[in-house]
């Protein structure tokens, strides 16, 4: 057995496409991220392991990630990570400025008010509007996920215009508008630092957040808790997904059977999970035993101090909601970079930025041969 690494993002994608139509070099499995898959589905170069006896596996995994790699008995890869979201917030701000942790997304915005107004120089969040992948998974928890797209079809909806889709851009334009949000690129050594500074007094992450944000939490360790999404509706209990890969086998493999064995077991072992969850990986499971695994749910995180953030996190990772990805998603991950831009910059709206976008994937996957509507 080898392990290549070969990047990762658009990078690594490129690489594996290219091989698979050279017809050499394309590895047996690969970790593939589930936006990702179905442009790999709609080429034929999946192996359908249903024929390895993988839906036996099914009742393992959390529902919703076992729907983003089938459709009806088939099964394209074996769910692996996930990337349950949570509110990452600063405690001690919080304690300082009298802030109470807010339930709901107008809670939220009023927090934020409160905040803004005790300390102008202070944000409640970085809204990282050109991270499509994010801003995506806060819409899903929304009802309002911008793409619909059923795997083999040659349709996609494309909807960053409706009407639940404007609702949420004019929540989120009302707080840049008010300069209650800071509006930097996230994951980046600047967002940490706003972070760690106080500046930025949450972060609307995902349950791996905190193993990337621990080399920068210095002045703040210890301090940042875990709660819940805020919701939109009262009382309700709906979570989202940033992230999270599966590990699909190749129909260029000549050793499909035993690719799909390696695969099997990878994902859906408890000795492989007590392997991958633990440093330098910190994968977040979808494999429902070591999801409820106490010692998992206890694990310690070092920006957290004795606080339990992976509790929350594991408690989301069962209620996210099921989205429908395009597949054509590494170049919605381009153009959404360049077409919100001028959002993050201040130039443009949010609600035209998204329109921009909008316009520019209808092209794009009316030139791949795509029908599309949008609504």
């Amino acid at each position: 057995m080898q392990l290549s690494d070969v990047g990762n993002g658009g990078d690594e994608y490129t690489k594996i496409t290219q091989a698979l139509k050279a017809g050499t070099g394309a590895p047996d499995v690969a970790e593939i991220e589930y936006d990702e898959l179905p442009s790999f589905e709609i080429t034929n170069d999946v192996v359908d392991l249903a024929q390895d006896n993988a839906n036996s596996l099914k009742s393992d995994f959390v529902p919703w990630v076992w729907s983003q790699v089938s459709d009806g008995s088939k099964v394209y890869a074996i769910p692996g990570d996930q990337g349950p979201m949570g509110l990452y917030y600063n405690s001690a701000l919080f304690k300082k400025y009298g802030l109470q942790i807010p339930t709901t997304w107008a809670q939220y915005e009023k927090v934020a008010a409160g905040l803004k107004k005790k300390d102008p120089s202070a944000y409640i969040t970085n809204f990282a509007v050109t991270d499509i992948q994010w801003l995506t998974a806060l819409m899903s928890q929304d009802d309002a996920f911008p793409f619909s797209y059923k795997t083999g079809s040659k349709n996609v909806n494309i909807d960053f215009t409706g009407p639940r889709q404007q609702a949420f851009i004019k929540y989120w334009q009302s707080m840049i508008d008010h300069h209650y949000v800071d509006m930097m690129t996230d994951m980046e050594s600047a967002a940490f630092l706003a972070m760690d500074d106080g500046v930025d007094a949450t972060w609307l992450s995902s349950a791996w957040g905190p193993s990337y944000f621990a080399a920068d939490a210095k002045k703040t360790a210890g301090s940042w808790r875990a709660a819940n999404l805020p919701q939109w509706a009262a009382g309700a209990d709906v979570s989202a997904n940033w992230g999270g890969s599966s590990y699909p086998v190749f129909t260029s493999s000549k050793h499909p059977a035993q690719a799909a064995e390696f695969a099997m077991w990878l994902n859906s072992t408890m000795d492989a999970w007590n392997i991958t969850v633990t440093s330098p990986s910190l994968l977040f499971p979808t494999y429902e035993p070591k999801l409820d695994d106490p010692t998992f749910t206890s694990t310690l995180a070092a920006p957290s101090g004795t606080s339990h953030p992976f509790k929350v996190f594991a408690d989301a990772g069962k209620s996210a909601k099921s989205v429908e990805w395009p597949p054509f998603m590494t170049e919605v991950l381009t153009l959404s970079s360049t077409d919100l831009a001028p959002v993050q910059n201040g130039r443009e709206t949010l609600q035209q930025g998204l329109a921009t976008l909008q316009s520019s994937l209808v092209s794009y996957a009316k030139a791949q041969g795509f029908t599309v509507t949008t609504n």
